[in-house]
């Protein structure tokens, strides 16, 4: 790939780029034969009239930034926002419509699991595939061979063919090899969602050692707190536009406050999901034990949160597994969840949806204190997402005598929890032994 001229102290500028693409167009292809082809049904297609099937489809518009050498840079947004557009085209994947994005040093991408994998040979065998694709020189690879291998964790499969590898094999064997490269600038998609929280720890150490040798880390993540800890300064995109840039807590909260406006929508109308999309959610509703519908649930009260859904027309989304999570803290859905319910977990039956209908996930007693919470929903089939929405909706809990005894948690408390019934007694081992001066004269 060729380096653009070095500018001091700058490893990567983009300038006013856009992208646009045109939905219902056919592709463009160079052979004579395509081009005639190609003539021909632009030909026909003015003919009949068809071109108002022809719009165009701004992915990103007018983006301007630059990210310093040896920054940790942050990409933030919502699915649609034009993340991955923007990577693809830094990673010279695609080209701009127009702008420019300028590369200072050599750049090593990771953007989707198992990146230029070969799914017939083995891991060692795609190591030095992936690795002559990333720039690596044989003998590189050679001397970081073990460190590669020991790095990903999969010492015990490096011999097997990746088409039996999961996902998340395929996903820390692919960073292992992109992060030895050492390259000047590391652009890192969301793929660390794949690996296992010891994993994604070593991931960030990584990608912190990398900065600290002077390297660039650009990184996108819907994981808030690796922005904020990270990462100096991020960008927000919406739409396709820059919505903001700047520190990095800064832009976490802005990024925070969209959510959670967003979060106050209908679910049918979101855009942010990501999934297959052969059954979708459309409404969660809290209803209390008679099934009546609740603006609000009571802390320590029996309370249904109804999952309706949506398939696809004419289709039975078959053995899947639904699941509720409820949170405090937007956009880091693994270590901020109060709890899990999914269909799964308490009835092993196979679960198979067509239709509209919903599902209730019932609670004898409500254990949340008061406040608000965060719903994520998610839906697979047969290990496949179907429709994931981190922020589905907001559940607002009100404080309830859990406990029977008119106290839900000490006065001070401002935090929200999770409550639990308990009880607790007392024992004491304790002797006491009296002084003389303590102790009632004796006349003799």
């Amino acid at each position: 790939m060729p380096v653009t001229r070095p500018m001091r102290n700058i490893a990567i500028r983009v300038d006013h780029l856009t992208k646009r693409y045109l939905i219902g167009a056919s592709a463009r292809h160079n052979t004579i034969r395509d081009r005639l082809a190609s003539a021909m049904t632009s030909w026909m297609t003015r003919r009949s009239n068809t071109d108002d099937h022809v719009r165009i489809f701004s992915a990103l518009s007018d983006v301007s930034f630059d990210v310093k050498q040896g920054e940790v840079f942050g990409i933030i947004g919502h699915n649609g926002a034009g993340k991955s557009t923007l990577l693809k085209i830094l990673s010279r994947i695609t080209a701009p419509t127009s702008g420019s994005a300028d590369i200072y040093g050599r750049i090593s991408s990771l953007l989707e699991v198992g990146t230029g994998f070969h799914p017939e040979l083995t891991g060692r065998e795609n190591v030095y595939l992936n690795g002559s694709i990333l720039g690596m020189r044989r003998a590189e690879m050679k001397r970081k061979l073990d460190e590669i291998i020991d790095f990903s964790g999969v010492e015990e499969f490096i011999d097997t063919p990746v088409k039996r590898y999961s996902s998340g094999m395929y996903v820390r064997l692919a960073f292992s090899v992109a992060a030895h490269l050492e390259p000047d600038i590391l652009i890192v998609d969301e793929v660390l969602a794949v690996g296992d929280a010891s994993f994604q720890q070593k991931c960030l150490g990584k990608m912190q050692q990398a900065s600290r040798g002077g390297r660039t880390v650009l990184i996108v993540s819907h994981n808030l707190p690796v922005i904020e800890n990270l990462c100096q300064r991020a960008l927000l995109l919406s739409k396709g536009r820059v919505a903001l840039m700047g520190e990095a807590k800064e832009v976490v909260e802005a990024y925070a406050g969209m959510t959670a406006d967003l979060s106050r929508s209908a679910i049918h109308e979101r855009t942010d999901r990501q999934g297959k999309g052969d059954v979708i959610a459309t409404t969660i509703e809290v209803l209390d034990k008679n099934g009546n519908v609740c603006s609000s649930a009571i802390c320590g009260r029996e309370t249904i949160l109804r999952w309706h859904y949506r398939c696809a027309p004419n289709k039975i989304v078959r053995r899947c597994r639904v699941e509720l999570s409820l949170h405090v803290k937007i956009g880091d859905p693994y270590e901020t969840a109060y709890f899990l319910m999914s269909t799964d977990l308490v009835d092993s039956s196979p679960l198979d949806l067509h239709g509209e209908g919903w599902i209730d996930f019932r609670l004898p007693e409500l254990p949340l204190s008061g406040g608000q919470y965060y719903v994520m929903s998610y839906v697979e089939s047969d290990k496949e997402v179907q429709d994931w929405i981190h922020n589905a909706s907001l559940l607002t809990v009100v404080d309830g005598d859990f406990y029977g005894t008119g106290k839900s948690y000490p006065p001070n408390w401002r935090g929200k929890c999770v409550l639990v019934k308990y009880s607790w007694q007392q024992q004491s081992h304790a002797t006491f032994q009296t002084s003389p001066s303590e102790c009632d004269s004796l006349e003799f």
